[in-house]
């Protein structure tokens, strides 16, 4: 990751589009090529961990993955360059936001995308809708839209 590059807050939706396919998957891969080349900085509160294997799990017990392809997929996800940051330095923002009718899990992404001064890119509508009406609206982006925010770069 370059120094210099803008930072991105990445929601455990848009990483899990990386190993599996799913709807927006292309556009989660291009994150993860500006990650990978420095246009752009990989950043999520260190929840984003148990997330993404709980993720995998659900796929897991539906029958898409297998155990050894869960565990193989977590063995990469864990050498992405995503930056990771502590909960407990976001939770008394987070706190605030979720009174606007989000889950603590996806306010500490919020929060730390004000925090950094960016956006936070999710695959997750139900995490939007709640979001329409409040001064956060602007810090959450539907990844099929992130595009424009790789190219502003």
């Amino acid at each position: 990751m370059t120094e210099g590059s803008r930072p991105i807050v990445l929601d455990t939706s848009v990483a899990v589009k990386w190993y599996v396919s799913e709807e927006f998957r292309d556009e989660a891969l291009t994150l993860f090529d500006a990650m990978a080349n420095g246009t752009i900085r990989g950043a999520a509160p260190s929840t984003i961990q148990p997330e993404f294997w709980n993720a995998l799990w659900q796929k897991r017990r539906r029958g898409e993955l297998s155990p050894e392809e869960a565990r193989s997929i977590w063995g990469e996800f864990a050498e992405d360059p995503v930056s990771l940051y502590k909960p407990e330095d976001l939770m008394p923002r987070a706190t605030e936001i979720a009174d606007f009718g989000v889950i603590i899990y996806d306010a500490l992404f919020i929060s730390l995308a004000e925090a950094m001064d960016t956006i936070m890119a999710t695959a997750d509508d139900r995490l939007l809708r709640p979001l329409r009406e409040t001064p956060f609206a602007d810090l959450v982006r539907h990844i099929k839209s992130v595009d424009e925010f790789v190219k502003t770069v």
